[in-house]
């Protein structure tokens, strides 16, 4: 930059320069306007749009839950769990009434028929095993 008179300004010009400091120096925007939005396009990841999950990987993602533990696919746990549930849900039969005793009673058969099946499963696989 220049001055009126030819004569360079010195590189001392900007925050450091300012020796006064005016209240009209302090500049905001109008109070009377609402700002505009700020935007910032959303991207996707290109592979989630080359790359569609299958219709297998989206069922298992949405049914089973994350925090589903390891040791409930061990049959013998599993069986517990079905055993224990059932008795819990035999409890609260007996002291619900109505439509919601009928409801619980129902999931103890549904319970007590895995249950059995899960029995007639192990005795065939240990008649199996014998030979």
């Amino acid at each position: 930059m220049v001055t009126k008179a030819g004569r360079p300004v010195g590189l001392n010009v900007g925050v450091t320069g300012v020796d006064r400091w005016r209240h009209s120096d302090d500049v905001h925007l109008p109070e009377g306007k609402r700002p505009t939005p700020f935007f910032l396009p959303e991207t996707r990841p290109l592979d989630s749009i080359l790359k569609r999950e299958t219709l297998d990987e989206r069922l298992a993602r949405d049914v089973v839950p994350a925090d589903l533990s390891p040791e409930l696919m061990e049959p013998s746990v599993l069986t517990a769990t079905r055993r224990s549930l059932r008795n819990r849900l035999t409890e609260a039969g007996q002291n619900a009434q109505g439509r919601a005793k009928q409801d619980i009673m129902a999931g103890v058969a549904l319970l007590e028929t895995e249950v059995a099946l899960d029995e007639e499963i192990r005795e065939a696989l240990a008649a199996l095993l014998k030979g």
